[in-house]
């Protein structure tokens, strides 16, 4: 599958993209997660101060801290912040309001004054604990108490899903506007290629010679090439074409020179000499035309098929005048056909000229476009052609037999004209009786 130069940039800026705003979600996503993280345990080294601060010891020299706290939510039951104090041996010295229906796990090894984090899972939800271990000096002796808190983390993975909304929605947002602009960045880049392509359209139509308007500099020795190349073909299909008109012209004067000499000599060797310089001179206008029709497809212009088919009907008018022919001609002006005027005389005139010479009364001229195609159809109301004589006909570039009433060079340059612009030639039986000739080109 062949993908234009606009998908294939469009494409891979678009992986690009996905990949980039994949990877800045991830790492902005796994910052966030320590930052809030890193949030979480300041706060809990922070309520532990807060609790140092607010010890105190009694006359007995036991821990004793106030029943009200300065964090509310640690006054709060069933609140995210939970605290107790504990001794070594397991004994609560003081615990919060909150802290009911919570159990905290007792540490292991601990090391005094250093803080120790760790995950919890109670009853389905996940906790952050701290301990903080310290020592009591006193008249007594030292006593050590364990400081332990547990934050429930559904309010921070609440905030971590938030924010992977807001984040995901965001980039996707950016993305789309981002191709957005990548997209018109592109048509804009690429239309001056678009314009070649448009110019190159055109050329093929017919409708102009070479391209034109001005190019950026990357592509102008591009464009400029392929005007040189089409001013060359140009200008070598006219020097071709003249120096076949005077090869014509070369050969029919020695051909007519010929035949005024063998008027000369007896009958019968006279109707010999002549029959075969006819065959001569049929050949030689046949093989010139042929010649004469290559490169001219491309080049062709698009031109107007009304007012050709109306000189040629007039013209054939005239020459079957005596007959008196009803012509119907309906052919908009507006139809244009790509094909040189040489050739779509010689094609419509060969088509003609039979249809006239073979009809009763009655010829009928049509056309109109079907998809990409021009469909000229020629009838009438005359003998019509035979099936063993339509097979022949439609061999495409089978030269028909010039002995054949009718039909002959004529027909065998149809079919070359047919065969160089790609078009196709279908007979039929006409509702007026005779042959209805189908060309599709």
């Amino acid at each position: 599958m062949k993908f234009s130069i606009h998908s294939r940039i469009l494409f891979s800026a678009l992986i690009i993209l996905v990949l980039f705003m994949g990877l800045t979600g991830l790492v902005l996503d796994k910052a966030f997660r320590n930052n809030v993280e890193s949030a979480q345990r300041e706060n809990l080294r922070t309520q532990v101060y807060t609790l140092l601060a607010t010890a105190e010891l009694d006359e007995n020299n036991h821990l004793q801290l106030p029943e009200e706290i300065t964090e509310p939510r640690l006054n709060i039951t069933e609140s995210s912040l939970h605290a107790r104090v504990i001794t070594t041996d397991k004994k609560i010295i003081w615990r919060s309001k909150s802290m009911l229906n919570i159990n905290i796990e007792f540490p292991k090894k601990m090391i005094t004054g250093k803080f120790y984090f760790s995950k919890q899972i109670q009853n389905l939800d996940s906790f952050t604990i701290l301990n903080f271990k310290t020592q009591w000096v006193s008249e007594a002796g030292e006593q050590t108490y364990i400081f332990q808190l547990a934050e429930n983390q559904n309010v921070f993975n609440s905030q971590i899903i938030l924010f992977q909304k807001n984040l995901w929605g965001w980039l996707a947002g950016v993305s789309f506007i981002l191709i957005i602009i990548q997209t018109l960045i592109l048509r804009w880049g690429l239309k001056p290629l678009r314009h070649v392509a448009d110019d190159l359209i055109k050329i093929e139509k017919g409708n102009e010679k070479k391209l034109r308007g001005e190019y950026p500099k990357e592509i102008t020795p591009l464009t400029n090439n392929l005007n040189q190349l089409l001013n060359s073909s140009q200008q070598q299909l006219i020097r071709y074409r003249d120096a076949l008109g005077n090869m014509a012209h070369s050969l029919k004067t020695p051909i007519a020179v010929l035949q005024g000499i063998i008027t000369t000599i007896t009958n019968k060797d006279k109707e010999v000499a002549l029959e075969q310089l006819s065959t001569i001179n049929n050949i030689v206008e046949y093989q010139l035309q042929r010649a004469s029709m290559v490169g001219r497809l491309q080049l062709a212009d698009a031109i107007a098929l009304q007012p050709i088919t109306e000189k040629i009907l007039n013209s054939l008018k005239k020459v079957y005048q005596d007959k008196n022919i009803d012509v119907q001609h309906k052919i908009s002006s507006e139809i244009k056909i790509k094909i040189d005027q040489g050739d779509l005389y010689e094609l419509l005139g060969n088509l003609l000229e039979n249809s006239f010479k073979w009809c009763n009364k009655k010829i009928s001229t049509s056309a109109e476009q079907v998809n990409e195609q021009i469909q000229i159809v020629i009838e009438d109301d005359g003998p019509g052609i035979d099936e063993h004589e339509k097979e022949r006909i439609l061999l495409r570039g089978q030269r028909a037999d010039q002995n054949t009433p009718g039909h002959g060079l004529g027909l065998a340059m149809v079919n070359d004209i047919l065969l160089l612009y790609k078009g196709t030639m279908e007979i039929k039986v006409s509702s007026l009786g005779g042959a209805k000739i189908i060309i599709k080109i």
